[in-house]
C-alpha cells in the first residue's frame, strides 16, 4: 500500500480541552507511582521484618546453646534427652528457612533502587501538573 492509500484509511479525532485530559493523565500517573511507592515501602518492610526474625533465630539459638551448658554443668535430673533433641530439630528447621529468605532480601536490595526511580518519575510529574495549573 502506498502513502496515499494508507492516508485514506486514517483519520483523526480532535480531543476537547486538551489540556484538561492532559492533566487527568498526569495525576493518574501521579497516583499510580504514589502505588508502587507504597509498594516498595512494603517490599522494604518484609525485608526488616525477616531480617529482625532472623536475628531472633539467632538469638534463641544462642540462648538454647548456653541452657544446654547448663544442663551439662548441673547435676543429672530426670528429664529426657528425648525432648532436647525435638527442640534442636525445630532450630534446624529453622536455620533452613533462614538461608530461603537470604535470597528473598537480595531481590529486595534491587527494588530500592527502583523505589527512588519512581520518586524522581513523581516530582517530573508533579512539575508539569503545576506548569499545568
Amino acid at each position: 500500500m502506498s502513502f496515499l492509500e494508507k492516508a485514506k484509511d486514517l483519520f483523526f479525532v480532535g480531543v476537547g480541552e486538551p489540556a484538561d485530559v492532559r492533566k487527568n493523565v498526569l495525576e493518574s500517573q501521579k497516583i499510580i507511582v504514589e502505588s508502587l511507592q507504597r509498594h516498595e515501602n512494603i517490599k522494604f518492610l518484609r525485608v526488616k521484618r525477616l531480617e529482625n526474625i532472623n536475628k531472633l533465630k539467632r538469638v534463641i539459638r544462642e540462648l538454647l546453646k548456653l541452657i544446654s551448658d547448663l544442663k551439662i554443668v548441673l547435676p543429672p535430673t530426670k528429664i529426657e534427652e528425648a525432648e532436647v533433641k525435638k527442640k534442636l530439630k525445630t532450630v534446624r528447621k529453622v536455620v533452613k528457612k533462614k538461608k530461603e529468605k537470604k535470597e528473598i532480601k537480595k531481590e529486595v536490595k534491587k527494588s530500592v533502587s527502583e523505589l527512588e526511580k519512581l520518586e524522581s518519575e513523581l516530582g517530573a510529574i508533579e512539575n508539569k501538573l503545576s506548569s499545568l495549573k
